[in-house]
């Protein structure tokens, strides 16, 4: 493994590896290319007779004469000029597509995509979007930045950047434009919910610097909270911070609580990091092993922890992965602290990222970990994926805790106590389909700035289930649902009328009935729509912070961190997970 690489495990976002870092500009430059891959087609051709037709450079030798003759062939005599570029991309992405989705490829345009892992920076307006409904959308805002200052809100779509249009591009697409010079100015279009006109206003062009800790404070009975939302190098610093701040304003801290759902992950060394601000010196994290003896390394704690004693809970769900799962892991299996919530996603590789040249990048799964009782929480096998096998980690295995407590590995990392807070039926169809953010959007765009006072009350709540049936929602599973497809598909058949009544009359019952059925759900509505509506004018920072008396989970680790009792049961060798 190279010196100068990076050991990274996250969840995948990146595209793919170029064969060729030399690419033409011109006709001339494509013959001259053409020439080349012909000598090296020539080269592999020469050496193919001296390996024997098992071997692996066998293999390689015949692959690339038989790649070079399909390019030189594309290349000279296809019907429509070509782009070398494109097709060189086009072959290395099926390439790397056979391997697994975290092996990729970042050219030397993307590298601020790297910044943004590594280094928890980039250089842009401070937006995050999204597509929804094929329309470009506003789905976060940094804090401080530009975008935050001129008024701008998640929900908007984003229609102009200067002269050129961007409703319609992807994410991808959209950074040429909002790249550029820092402190250069650009004019951006918004069209708002609830508004008749376009919004313009003036941005900026900035360093963006993300937070690792969106949100630190206290909660009652002195237990400090922290919500960690990525890995980049800053990430321990700022746990570090966040744990000193509770013992400057609370010297008998009762307990922290460490919330990684949705962390998608990020640098092993950050979560190694903030493990050691915990757990004994010379403890194990985390260890890798992969094909090369380089790879196989153990991570110990390196120091004394900043808080070796204080009760420790630490909340993840099926969205919190890699490197929250090395934390995860890691506290269990010392027995740290308790872990609450939903079983994380279950991704056990690591990347390295390796430079190349022309300033592009390669990242490349090098290894699996495990977790220091010896579990590999990878989900997937790829090997055997790639085989037309679709295999999962075995399930079967049982691990020991330092203290003698059964773990079992479980395709991600198993809470000591599980609570799940997924919607399932007709309010996870009705998130899913983004009625919700719609909804926000809407109620939003009427008013400048949302009343102090502001609460979702049995107004709000029924304006909500009149939009629904505005917009004809009707849950997937549900008897409308059902009677709704079976009504499209008699629609050009040859059932008879009656019966194409009878069945139209039902839905329309069913429907009805739908509508009065949704009325048990007010308490999920109003705690979810309170959140949306409230990032629609608030930072995430404050968001989150009004969240946190209704979040069932942390309401859990909050009143298991009170009980000395129950956290010590979790804890001791009775307990089998």
């Amino acid at each position: 493994m190279p010196s100068q690489a990076i050991i990274l495990v996250e969840s995948p976002c990146f595209s793919l590896l170029r064969v060729f870092p030399f690419l033409p500009m011109r006709s001339f430059f494509q013959r001259r290319l053409v020439m080349l891959i012909i000598v090296l087609v020539a080269v592999s051709s020469f050496g193919f007779y001296s390996y024997t037709p098992d071997s692996s450079l066998y293999a390689i030798s015949k692959s690339l004469q038989i790649f070079g003759e399909v390019y030189r062939q594309v290349a000279l005599n296809y019907v429509d000029p070509t782009d070398a570029e494109k097709l060189i991309t086009s072959a290395t992405e099926g390439m790397l597509r056979n391997l697994d989705p975290y092996t990729n490829f970042i050219a030397e345009e993307d590298t601020d995509e790297m910044d943004i892992i590594t280094e928890g920076s980039y250089g842009g307006l401070g937006i995050v979007v999204s597509t929804i409904n094929d329309t470009l959308t506003i789905v976060g805002i940094s804090e401080g930045y530009s975008a935050d200052r001129a008024g701008m809100r998640v929900g908007d779509k984003l229609l102009k950047l200067d002269s050129a249009e961007t409703i319609k591009l992807n994410s991808s697409e959209l950074r040429r434009y909002t790249r550029g010079k820092h402190g250069s100015k650009v004019t951006a279009t918004v069209l708002r919910a609830g508004r008749k006109n376009p919004i313009t206003m003036q941005l900026e062009r900035q360093e963006i610097q993300l937070k690792n800790v969106t949100y630190s404070g206290m909660l009652p009975n002195g237990v400090g909270y922290i919500k960690l939302e990525r890995f980049t190098r800053q990430a321990g610093l700022e746990v570090r911070t966040a744990l000193e701040n509770f013992r400057k304003t609370n010297p008998q801290l009762q307990g922290v609580i460490l919330d990684l759902r949705d962390n998608p992950g990020g640098l092993m060394d950050a979560a190694i990091n903030i493990c050691e601000l915990f757990v004994p010196n010379n403890s194990p994290i985390v260890s890798t092993k992969g094909r090369t003896q380089e790879s196989e390394r153990i991570y110990t704690s390196r120091r004394s922890p900043l808080e070796p004693d204080v009760p420790l809970a630490v909340i993840i769900n099926d969205r919190s992965a890699s490197a929250s799962e090395i934390i995860a892991g890691a506290i269990q299996d010392v027995d740290r602290g308790v872990i609450i919530g939903e079983n994380s996603f279950g991704k056990g590789l690591v990347q390295t990222i390796i430079p190349l040249p022309y300033n592009a990048t390669l990242k490349m799964t090098t290894s699996k970990y495990y977790t220091p009782s010896g579990r590999c929480i990878q989900r997937i096998d790829y090997d055997q994926r790639r085989k037309g096998i679709v295999a999962i980690t075995d399930t079967n295995k049982v691990f020991r805790t330092s203290k003698g407590r059964l773990v079992r590995q479980a395709l991600g990392i198993r809470p000591d106590t599980t609570v799940s807070v997924k919607y399932a039926g007709t309010i996870g169809d009705i998130i899913r389909s983004n009625h919700i953010f719609r909804f926000a959007n809407e109620y939003a765009g009427e008013i400048d700035s949302l009343p102090a006072n502001f609460t979702v009350n049995k107004t709000l709540i029924d304006r909500f289930l009149a939009y629904l049936q505005r917009e004809k929602f009707i849950p997937q599973n549900s008897l409308a649902n059902r009677l709704q497809q079976l009504e499209t598909t008699t629609i050009n058949d040859r059932t008879p009328q009656d019966i194409k009544k009878k069945i139209s009359e039902l839905k329309q019952l069913a429907t009805k009935e739908q509508y009065r059925e949704l009325e048990q759900y007010r308490a999920e509505l109003t705690d979810i729509l309170h959140d949306e509506i409230y990032e629609r004018f608030y930072p995430r920072s404050r968001v989150i912070a009004s969240s946190l008396a209704t979040d069932i989970q942390i309401q859990t680790a909050l009143k298991l961190l009170h009980n000395s009792v129950a956290y010590n049961a979790l804890m001791s060798v009775k307990s089998n997970h």
